[in-house]
């Protein structure tokens, strides 16, 4: 039976806790981890995140497999500092958890708008 404990509905939620207790990220960005958009004055490198899936594999049972697709955009005016910026977070978040979670990047892009370079990851969260 599906509890709310168990959900991944809320992944983003976890992904920026994980993200904000990295030191070296801090280093570089501090505190900068916003859902969707950033405060419109905010300054510097920032990360922005998206949760763009949330899909659930149903038994008879109840819930077997939750799986979400999150992006993870870098927003930096250097272009090299923001693909830095795009590996460390690959480097903290890709792999396999305690608690049985999984992250793995599916895809990666970039783009530019509004003066500012845009490193794009996508990462699969089971």
């Amino acid at each position: 039976m599906y509890k709310p404990a168990d959900s991944k509905f809320k992944i983003t939620t976890t992904l920026r806790q994980i993200l904000l207790a990295d030191e070296r990220l801090a280093k570089l960005i501090g505190s900068k981890i916003f859902p969707l958009i950033a405060p419109e004055d905010t300054e510097g490198d920032i990360v922005l995140y998206t949760r763009d899936e949330y899909s659930v594999t149903n038994t008879k049972m109840g819930i077997t497999t939750q799986v979400c697709k999150v992006y993870i955009n870098v927003v930096s005016s250097d272009y090299d500092r923001g693909q830095d910026i795009a590996e460390l977070i690959f480097g903290i978040l890709q792999g396999d958890y305690s608690d049985g979670m999984k992250i793995q990047l599916v895809d990666s892009t970039e783009d530019y708008a509004d003066k500012k370079y845009i490193q794009v990851l996508l990462f699969s969260i089971e």
